[in-house]
């Protein structure tokens, strides 16, 4: 079940007060698709997928797949239980674009659904979950433009491989304009622009299953589960210490958020 908290109710996407557009985009992308790829961040399935979406293609009646990309990202186990509570759901595919693994399953999964009938594939999901990437993947051409920078992608773009016809948008499945802790997760806010960087930052914390991992990613020994602890081990180790002796909170908030958007953190 997608996470309550944060129902898509088609708001405000960043940068623009109007957000009519976008979404007759995709429900235009849905009507003309044969199925719908929403790609989501395996880290965190539940934030990234949207309800609103979902909502639509069940009315239109089409298929839905959904695609668990920087899955290089999560542990094994983590994997495997996400991947099979959502295949109750519909078809699940783990992949890595960074990694290219999985990608050549998809795209010959698809290749023979098309040899039954000729099939248009819609590519959906929120900013920077990896649409581009997918999408460069299933084509095995380089067409659809890549940028860690949120709001990449602009304008509707059909694909063509000899196999496979897809279809963009422009990225953007619409996020609340105060929706500050998902925007900044799935890297659609850059940390420079973010105003509760702590906030953030002890959100990423709580995703790991354990605090410990996190401190090993940054090659720290010590073991904690308190938050403000891990900041201040992190700060240590980063050297982001300020005149007196004390940690840089808000420097290292923002080494974690940009260090989590870039996929250096694995949980």
């Amino acid at each position: 079940m997608i996470n309550r908290r944060f129902k898509a109710n088609r708001p405000k996407i960043v940068g623009s007060t109007d957000i009519t557009p976008y979404w007759k985009l995709i429900e235009q992308i849905i009507s003309e698709s044969d199925i719908i790829l929403e790609v989501v961040d395996a880290r965190m399935p539940e934030l990234s997928r949207n309800e609103e979406l979902e909502r639509i293609m069940k009315r239109k009646n089409k298929a839905l797949i959904i695609i668990l990309n920087k899955s290089d990202l999560i542990n094994a186990n983590m994997l495997r239980r996400t991947f099979n509570k959502l295949k109750k759901e519909c078809e699940v595919f783990s992949v890595s674009t960074t990694e290219k693994l999985g990608t050549r399953r998809l795209r010959e999964y698809l290749i023979r659904l098309s040899k039954k009938q000729n099939i248009k594939i819609g590519v959906l999901g929120y900013p920077n979950t990896g649409k581009s990437s997918i999408i460069n993947s299933l084509v095995l051409r380089k067409k659809a433009p890549i940028s860690s920078k949120a709001g990449t992608t602009h304008g509707i773009q059909w694909v063509k491989s000899s196999n496979l016809e897809v279809v963009d948008s422009p990225g953007v499945i619409p996020i609340g304009q105060d929706d500050e802790i998902r925007l900044s997760l799935i890297g659609s806010k850059n940390p420079e622009k973010i105003k509760n960087l702590e906030l953030v930052a002890y959100k990423i914390i709580n995703l790991f299953p354990s605090k410990n991992k996190i401190l090993e990613n940054y090659k720290i020994k010590e073991k904690t589960e308190d938050n403000e602890e891990i900041i201040r081990l992190i700060g240590i180790k980063k050297g982001f210490i300020k005149k007196h002796g004390e940690v840089e909170e808000n420097r290292v908030a923002m080494q974690v958020i940009r260090d989590w958007q870039r996929g250096n953190l694995r949980l």
